[in-house]
Parts: structure tokens; sequence; C-alpha cells
């Protein structure tokens, strides 16, 4: 029997509902002066948004892959913080979502980051596994780290920082990406240049598997 087709506005209203029953307003100051965002937030925990992730793809285990990837991008439509983290992990659950979701799409949502906590989360929980799985997709990524848009380069090298320390193998990608980079003026991107040199020191004379 095929799964019955989701209604995803009445999937994400329940999970915004879940997202707003876990909120907790002591966390919310440290949270908006270690990730600065002009984004509305219900100041949930990012464990709880992994666990809330976690219990949606749980609990619709005959999803396809079209209805997860439609359910991420109706929760990145919200335009809130904890929504945008949870289409992440939903994500991050099904390699069958991951082998299927459009590059386009990701460049979509990444044209509209303004911090690096949606960065550094979509490039660990999606893209840098999409690489993997994917790896046509190193000269997107590469296209991706000529953006004008700071963020869509960041979400760019972390993304290859992400597949490296997986897997050497994208280790000469990596090192081209951060020369490539050096010299970069926005703050975030010296920092992930850094961050770069880091995991290429820490990989130097490891064989790919």
């Amino acid at each position: 029997m095929a799964p019955t087709r989701l209604d995803i506005s009445a999937e994400v209203a329940a999970i915004r509902a879940d997202l707003a029953s876990h909120a907790d307003p002591t966390y919310e100051v440290g949270m908006r002066r270690i990730v600065p965002s002009a984004l509305p937030a219900h100041s949930v925990r990012l464990g709880d948004l992994r666990r809330i992730g976690a219990a949606w793809t749980r609990a619709h285990r005959d999803a396809s892959a079209d209805e997860q990837i439609e359910m991420a991008d109706a929760l990145w439509a919200t335009g809130w913080r904890e929504e945008g983290i949870v289409a992440m992990v939903v994500l991050s659950r099904s390699k069958d979502a991951l082998r299927s979701l459009p590059w386009s799409t990701v460049e979509a949502w990444s044209s509209r980051f303004e911090n690096w906590e949606h960065v550094d989360n979509t490039a660990m929980l999606v893209t840098g596994r999409m690489l993997e799985l994917r790896p046509d997709l190193i000269s997107d990524i590469e296209v991706l780290a000529g953006s004008e848009q700071p963020w869509q380069r960041r979400l760019a090298i972390v993304t290859l920082i992400v597949a490296t320390r997986d897997n050497v193998r994208w280790r000469p990608h990596l090192a081209a990406m951060a020369e490539r980079l050096t010299g970069d003026k926005g703050p975030t991107m010296r920092k992930a240049v850094a961050w770069a040199r880091k995991v290429l020191n820490e990989t130097e004379g490891q064989i790919a598997g």
C-alpha cells in the first residue's frame, strides 16, 4: 500500500507547536550573543532541536524522499531560526533525501542565510554528506565559493571541511579552496579558513579510503 501523502502545512504547524513548547527564555540572551541574527526565534536549545527533528522522522518512517524535502523546504520558508535547523535534522536522517535533494534548493536556502549557525548546521548535517554521496557536487560547491554572499562562501568551505574530516579524498579540494579564500575580509570567513587549515594539518599524510 502506498503511504498516505503528508499534509505538509499540518506537519509544519505541529513542529512549530512542539518548538514553542520547548522554548527556554533563559537561553535567548546567550543564544543572541553567540549567534547574532535578526531572525525570530523560539529560543530552543540545539539538543532539543535535534530531538524534535529525530522524533518527527521516527514518526514518519514511510515519508518519501520528496515529502521529506518538501517538509524541509516548508520549514525553511517560515523564516525562523529553529525551523531551519530542524529541517536540516530531518534531511540528515534520510540518505534517500540527501541523494535526491536538488542543489538548486540548497542554493536557494543558502541565499537567505544570515548567521553562522545555519551555515554550519547545514554543512554538518546535509551538504557535507551530500558531497560524499554525490561526488559530482564538487563543481557546484566550488562555484558557491565564488558567491558574492559571504555566508554562501562559508557554506562552501565548511562543506569541504566536514567532507574532508570524513574522507581525506577531499583534502586537495579543501586545500585549494582555503588558498582561494585566504584574504577574504569577512570575519566569519577568516575563522572558516583557519578552521580549514587546522583540518588540513590534522589530515596531512592520511591516505584516502
